[in-house]
């Protein structure tokens, strides 16, 4: 016997779907046949569909966050003797209970919040594909642009960014290699550079070397004078391209990344 399944919701429907699915998957689904009605958000379409339901002797399964509209399909269902499964109502009044506070009753929300993870997805491939310079041709494409010298902070700021969803490249300055001229065609708005007390970018810079196994002290890039040398060096580039300046010293990311998010208002 042929069963005529009508799936009915208030987003994209995709959730009763999947249960239906499930259930007739176990009858090995040959003998069922959907139909589904999305964006039900209002009594006249709910009505319309009860009807026709009632013609075709459907079997209907409900996912609908509004209780006046799943209400209303309880009650019209029972009067008119038609099968009906509501998936989020039990759900909903348990948690309803179990909380507190009511549902918001807003349909979509689980996709909105998709939605949100694979924008943060997006900007964390973004970042990788654009730290340290990489990538020059996508900075187009950015949101925010960190510009500053070695070891100033510019990859974990960006990533601690990417993880909010914004798109953030960043760019090394270095005396001896021009920024590259993509740079210089991005918005001085979305350009945010970096600096640092010397003093302390040098004990960053020996504490690196020392890691890495080297010796501080035979290597120019902790050196005194060579620090200062790129810090104006990268002022001077981060005034060609108007970019905000932020002082980082003794900043945690966290405390620069609201920074610069409380700058661009985002």
């Amino acid at each position: 016997m042929s069963v005529k399944i009508f799936i009915v919701s208030d987003f994209t429907g995709e959730t009763a779907e999947h249960v239906a699915k499930a259930a007739t998957s176990q009858f090995n689904g040959k003998d069922s046949e959907m139909v589904r009605f999305r964006y039900v958000n209002n009594q006249d379409r709910l009505m319309e569909i009860i009807k026709r339901a009632q013609g075709e002797n459907a079997l209907i399964i409900a996912t609908l966050v509004d209780h006046q509209l799943r209400n209303l399909l309880a009650k019209e269902a029972k009067i008119h003797n038609i099968d009906f499964i509501d998936v989020l109502g039990p759900i909903l009044g348990t948690l309803e209970k179990k909380i507190g506070s009511p549902p918001r009753e807003t349909p979509g929300l689980m996709r909105r919040m998709d939605e949100e993870y694979f924008r943060r997805v997006k900007a964390i491939e973004f970042a990788i594909k654009c730290d340290d310079g990489k990538s020059p041709e996508l900075l187009k494409d950015a949101d925010i642009v960190l510009v500053g010298v070695s070891r100033s902070g510019k990859t974990p700021l960006a990533m601690y960014l990417a993880h909010k969803g914004l798109m953030v490249a960043n760019m090394p300055l270095v005396p001896e290699s021009p920024p590259p001229c993509e740079l210089y065609e991005v918005e001085g708005e979305k350009i945010i550079g970096l600096t640092i007390d010397p003093a302390k970018l040098r004990r960053i810079r020996v504490e690196r070397l020392r890691v890495l196994g080297l010796d501080p002290g035979v290597s120019m890039y902790a050196r005194q004078e060579r620090i200062e040398e790129e810090l104006g060096y990268a002022k001077k580039i981060m005034e060609e391209l108007k970019a905000k300046i932020f002082d980082v010293t003794n900043k945690a990311v966290e405390e620069t990344a609201q920074e610069i998010m409380d700058y661009l208002n985002l």
